[in-house]
């Protein structure tokens, strides 16, 4: 791109952490070109906005993830969060792929789902017993989400607090870089042991399952404990986040809460039109450059150009989805990207929907009569990360 740097949009849109999906999205979208974007650090970049340009963007081997190593990549932040899978392309992004769809394959992952529904049971009677308010996030998400994958990938519970502080560091942007680089690398080390302990006694959990990849010799000694690291970590806040977010989003429909009250059965629908409509990480990252000279939708990349796709654009295409900006629980035609596209679909997809699955329809099973126990005005909505967050989502009932 030669263009000036004034003639570029500056994204993100805005710099609050703030719920809701930017208008300029909508109209970029009645273009069938691509958007040329500045981000706060790294080269210029392409944004793309329409459904099937981001599936594109996402699946094609014509663009590569890889080659931002060697770039100045488009971001939000002075140093990107370490991505390991999430920037590797095939082959050697297969093989690593392979191994982490093992440990959360749908028949593992339904053989999880009664330790996840005890978890978030023991935490709901804690919840009720206390009486309200109580917080979703504190009381409930991030203890059932660090509970499911410590327990998953046998934590002992004494570690448990500390490798909670060290995961969170893992997709921080705002900590001090030093303590970023200093808790993944105790991260690192606790990993490497666990798989030295598997190794002399395996085990049956997760990191088993990993050893045993590593033992078909699939994957090098450092790739094993640096994709267990990165799947412990993200396993950890990532859907968290999630489930603050989701039950906000309830809690702010009343009429769908109400409908999901009187029809426990639409959780499943419900949990994809919920991510769908408003994930936490509204941002475009993770650019993916373009090896060859190629036409998307109406626009034109030069090879060595970045693309930056918005899945949650995508997800409010008006050519996709009937009304995308209504949320609609029972909605029947979701094909939605809050999971990615292609190759490098999220691999812990079947875990994280089945934790939200669980957490949600349990929580409102529990607490039909939830509502917010503040004004939606007072809730403190915060980006310390990839994704934006609530700081505390306090309920009555």
């Amino acid at each position: 791109m030669d263009e000036e740097a004034d003639d570029l949009l500056s994204y993100p849109f805005t710099t609050e952490a703030e719920p809701g999906v930017h208008p300029r999205y909508a109209a970029l979208r009645q273009s069938d070109s691509l958007t040329r974007v500045r981000m706060p650090y790294g080269e210029p970049a392409w944004l793309a906005t329409r459904y099937e340009d981001v599936r594109c963007v996402h699946a094609d081997a014509r663009f590569s993830r890889a080659l931002a190593a060697h770039r100045d990549q488009p971001r939000a932040f002075p140093v990107m969060p370490e991505d390991s899978l999430q920037g590797m392309d095939p082959p050697d992004h297969g093989r690593l792929r392979r191994l982490a769809s093992r440990v959360f394959s749908a028949r593992r992952v339904e053989r999880m789902r009664p330790l996840i529904q005890q978890l978030a049971n023991d935490l709901l009677d804690r919840m009720e017993a206390h009486g309200p308010p109580a917080d979703v996030i504190r009381d409930y998400g991030t203890q059932l989400t660090g509970g499911v994958i410590t327990e998953l990938f046998g934590v002992p519970h004494e570690d448990r607090p500390r490798f909670a502080e060290w995961a969170r560091s893992v997709t921080s942007t705002t900590l001090p870089r030093e303590q970023v680089d200093d808790h993944v690398g105790k991260l690192q080390d606790y990993v490497d042991a666990m798989v030295d302990r598997c190794l002399r006694e395996p085990s049956d959990d997760l990191i088993g399952v990993l050893v045993d990849g590593f033992g078909e010799g699939r994957v090098s000694r450092h790739e094993l404990v640096t994709l267990a690291r990165l799947m412990l970590a993200a396993g950890h806040d990532s859907v968290n986040y999630q489930i603050g977010h989701c039950a906000y989003l309830l809690l702010t429909h009343p009429a769908e809460l109400e409908r999901l009250v009187a029809d426990p059965q639409l959780i499943n629908s419900a949990v994809e039109e919920l991510l769908r409509f408003e994930k936490t990480d509204e941002l475009a990252v993770f650019p993916r450059y373009a090896v060859e000279d190629l036409r998307l939708g109406a626009g034109h990349v030069r090879a060595g150009e970045p693309v930056l796709p918005s899945r949650i654009s995508a997800n409010h295409d008006e050519r996709v989805f009937d009304d995308p900006d209504r949320l609609d629980l029972g909605r029947e035609h979701n094909p939605h990207l809050a999971f990615g596209h292609g190759p490098h679909h999220c691999p812990g997809a079947p875990l994280a929907r089945a934790e939200l699955q669980i957490a949600l329809g349990s929580l409102v099973a529990r607490f039909p009569g939830m509502r917010l126990a503040v004004p939606e005005t007072g809730l403190e909505w915060e980006s310390a990360g990839l994704a934006r967050e609530l700081r505390s989502l306090p309920i009555t009932w």
